[in-house]
C-alpha cells in the first residue's frame, strides 16, 4: 500500500512538473539556452506587448490629463528630429548666455543648499534633451575639483547633465593637463564661474604635509604632485595651527588659495575677471556636513596685483 502511495504521489508530481513547464515555455519562444538557463528567447508578440506598455507610459507622460506632474509640460511629446533638437539646444544656449556670473554663483549655492538640506532634485534629462545635447554644450560653471570619491561635483551642487565642466584630479592641483582644460572651458565654452574646490579630509594635502623623505618613497609621478601641492603649503605657518581638524582646514584651503591666485593672475583671465565676464572662486567641501564655504574671490587677486602697480607709480588710489 506504502508502495502504491509513493508511486500515486510521485506520478501526481511528475504530472504537475510537467504542466507547469509547459505553462512556463508558452510564454517564451525557443529552447532553455544550454550556457545559461536562465535566459530565455520571448516570443515577438511579447515584445509587441512590452512596446505597448512603453507607449502608454509614454502617453501617460506626455499628456496633460494623465501626466501626475506639471514638470513634463514642456517636453515634446512627439519626439524631436535633429533640426528640433538644434532649435532646442540654440535656445538653451542663449538662455544660458542671458545669465550674469553673479545669477549663475547663486544658482550653485542654492543647489548646493538643497544637497545639503536633504532635499536635491537630482536634474536628469529626458532622452530628447539628451539627443539635444549631443549638438554642443554649453556649461556656465566650470570646475577644478578633487579625485576623492567622495566629492562628486555635480551631486554636491545639485546639477545635471551638461550643467558643469568638472576637472577632477587629486589634490583640485593645477599642472599642464587641468589649466589647458579649464583654458578651453573659459575660452571657448565661455563659462561664467570658475571653482577651485577643496575638500575636507584631502588625503593628497595630507601626503603632501609629510617629510620629505616619506614623499620620495612614493612612485616617480605621485612624488612629483605631491611635492607641486607641498610648495605652496606655507608650513611654517600650518605648523602654527594646532588643532588637527583646523590644520586640515587651513591646509585645505592654502592650496585651494595657490591655486586661484594662480588662474587670476593670468593675463588672460585676469582680463575676463576686471571686466566682470567671470568670476573665480575658491570653496571647500565639508564631508561631514555637505556645505560647499565659498571663501575667496579671484578678482581680489587681481586688485591687489593692479593696485600694486599703481603704488609703484606713486598713486594713491589704493
Amino acid at each position: 500500500m506504502d508502495c502504491l502511495s509513493g508511486v500515486a504521489i510521485g506520478t501526481t508530481a511528475s504530472v504537475l512538473l510537467v504542466s507547469l513547464m509547459q505553462r512556463r515555455n508558452a510564454h517564451f519562444q525557443g529552447p532553455l539556452q544550454d550556457h545559461n538557463p536562465t535566459y530565455f528567447s520571448p516570443k515577438r508578440e511579447d515584445l509587441r506587448d512590452l512596446t505597448e506598455v512603453r507607449q502608454l507610459a509614454f502617453e501617460r507622460r506626455c499628456s496633460p490629463s494623465l501626466s501626475e506632474s506639471d514638470d513634463d509640460s514642456n517636453i515634446p511629446c512627439h519626439g524631436l528630429s535633429m533640426e528640433e533638437s538644434r532649435q532646442m539646444v540654440d535656445a538653451a544656449d542663449a538662455k544660458s548666455k542671458d545669465k550674469t556670473p553673479s545669477e549663475v554663483l547663486a544658482a550653485l549655492q542654492r543647489g548646493n543648499a538643497r544637497f545639503w538640506t536633504g532635499n536635491a532634485t537630482r536634474p536628469e534629462k529626458s532622452a530628447f534633451e539628451r539627443r539635444s545635447l549631443i549638438m554642443k554644450q554649453f556649461p556656465s560653471v566650470a570646475v577644478l575639483g578633487c579625485s576623492d570619491s567622495r566629492v562628486p561635483v555635480e551631486i554636491v551642487f545639485d546639477q545635471g547633465l551638461g550643467d558643469m565642466f568638472v576637472v577632477r584630479v587629486a589634490g583640485n592641483c593645477l599642472d599642464t593637463s587641468t589649466r589647458a582644460s579649464l583654458d578651453y572651458a573659459v575660452n571657448h565654452l565661455k563659462v561664467k564661474v570658475l571653482i577651485v574646490l577643496g575638500h575636507e579630509g584631502c588625503g593628497a594635502v595630507k601626503a603632501a604635509g609629510l617629510p620629505m623623505d616619506q614623499i620620495n618613497k612614493e612612485s616617480p609621478a605621485l612624488s612629483k604632485a605631491l611635492k607641486h601641492i607641498k610648495s605652496g603649503l606655507d608650513e611654517q605657518r600650518l605648523a602654527q595651527v594646532y588643532d588637527a581638524r583646523a590644520h586640515d582646514r587651513e591646509a585645505v584651503a592654502t592650496n585651494v588659495r595657490r591655486q586661484v591666485e594662480e588662474l587670476s593672475r593670468s593675463d588672460d583671465l585676469a582680463k575676463k575677471i576686471n571686466e566682470q565676464e567671470i568670476q573665480v572662486v575658491g570653496a571647500v567641501y565639508e564631508i561631514s556636513s555637505g556645505i560647499v564655504d565659498f571663501f575667496m574671490h579671484g578678482s581680489n587677486v587681481t586688485t591687489t596685483a593692479k593696485c600694486s602697480i599703481v603704488e609703484a607709480e606713486h598713486k594713491a588710489e589704493c
